[in-house]
């Protein structure tokens, strides 16, 4: 997760300088909510976050949210960080969900990897597993980045442990044609992009056996 400085840290004083419709929008799909996907950091703000949610998210037929920047430039002031997110609708999604699975991007130009994050130990494991032997590289999460903190809103559902992910940049980038995830390109996905989804879906039907 990108933070700068100028961030809004909560909601309430996002929507006191920013338009919604205009700067950002909000996304809620209400289906099954076993497990929730969410990108609270999705549109502009960590670039081809939405698109994997949302697909993913049809695939399995699962609750998804997304909290979208749609500024030309400047998005990063969107970016709430994940234990300070409170933005209601969000909130509720995560709150009736049994886990969660949030998906983030962080800033790597080098290296096209994940890192797992998150509280929930075996959902975590599950997905390293399935994109491990979809050829994609999957690490434990370094400290900034590991997620897991209580009031992450990863881990504010039913089970209080939920997984983040977080993909470098060089790997968004490589799901989109041209190695470019601008929004007018992210429309034009790869095999890769599909094969991450894939992968996705795959742990998550797996770790659906260990919550039934």
């Amino acid at each position: 997760m990108n933070m700068t400085s100028a961030s809004y840290t909560n909601f309430a004083e996002l929507t006191k300088n920013e338009q919604e419709l205009f700067d950002f929008r909000i996304i809620s799909h209400h289906r099954n909510p076993a497990i929730a996907v969410l990108a609270i950091h999705g549109g502009n703000i960590e670039p081809g976050t939405s698109e994997i949610a949302v697909a993913l998210g049809e695939r399995l037929g699962a609750s998804t949210y997304l909290f979208e920047g749609l500024k030309p430039r400047g998005n990063q002031i969107l970016h709430i960080k994940s234990s300070l997110f409170n933005e209601p609708s969000g909130l509720a999604m995560a709150a009736n969900a049994q886990t969660t699975l949030t998906i983030h991007g962080h800033r790597n130009e080098q290296a096209s990897i994940v890192y797992i994050g998150g509280r929930n130990e075996t959902f975590k494991n599950v997905i390293r597993h399935s994109l491990k032997e979809a050829g994609f590289q999957a690490y434990d999460a370094p400290t900034h980045l590991l997620g897991m903190n209580v009031s992450n809103i990863a881990n504010t559902c039913k089970m209080g442990a939920g997984v983040q992910l977080e993909l470098s940049t060089k790997l968004r980038k490589s799901m989109f044609k041209g190695d470019d995830f601008s929004r007018k390109n992210r429309i034009n996905r790869l095999d890769r992009f599909h094969r991450f989804v894939h992968a996705l879906e795959k742990g998550v039907l797996t770790y659906k056996r260990f919550i039934r």
